[in-house]
């Protein structure tokens, strides 16, 4: 398997959550980002994670942790644009609240990556587009210039590129009612 950089956007304001911190809300006592890199497989050679609050927390699972390059919490892709510009090669990027990622999720984005192309999720309801597999030098301007011009969403970003799609399997579950979780203490 090829060495990849884990992205894990959890810079959101958590506007389902009440405000709280999604990556740091707790499930079965343990933090989101914990049950995401528990469960991920193939390891990752390096983890970048996109979070606007609580940096310090985060470096207990990652290489690196960058904020937002715009202000505003402007949403997942200046995350994604934050990490890719710390990022080079090849880059897996999921967010937060995938708390138990399809088994071979990972693999299949990974093994079906290439350069020319950005990879994503589709399980059997619909893309997933903060499911993706890319090379971060190939798309690194492309996102920022799509920011600079008033774009916010990743499906808009991703209709604009060469895509290959992914099929997994299962449906992939985020959690994103606050009542399923409890705050980190």
């Amino acid at each position: 398997m090829k060495d990849y950089t884990l992205i894990i956007l959890a810079g959101g304001k958590g506007s389902r959550m009440g405000g709280a911190d999604k990556g740091l809300m707790t499930l079965e006592g343990r933090p989101l980002v914990a049950h995401l890199l528990e469960h991920l497989q193939p390891r990752p050679a390096r983890i970048i994670i996109s979070a606007n609050r609580n940096p310090s927390i985060y470096r207990h699972w990652a290489d690196q942790v960058v904020e937002d390059l715009r202000p505003g919490f402007p949403g997942p892709m200046a995350g994604l644009e934050a990490a890719l510009t710390a990022a080079s090669g090849l880059c897996l990027c999921l967010p937060c609240d995938l708390v138990q990622p399809p088994s071979t999720l990972a693999a299949d984005l990974l093994h079906r990556s290439g350069p020319e192309y950005v990879c994503v999720a589709r399980d059997p309801i619909r893309r997933q587009p903060l499911c993706l597999a890319l090379h971060a030098e190939p798309w690194r301007d492309n996102l920022s210039h799509y920011l600079d011009d008033g774009g916010r969403s990743a499906y808009g970003w991703l209709e604009q590129l060469p895509v290959r799609e992914v099929a997994v399997a299962t449906p992939v579950q985020n959690l994103n009612h606050a009542e399923h979780l409890m705050p980190d203490a």
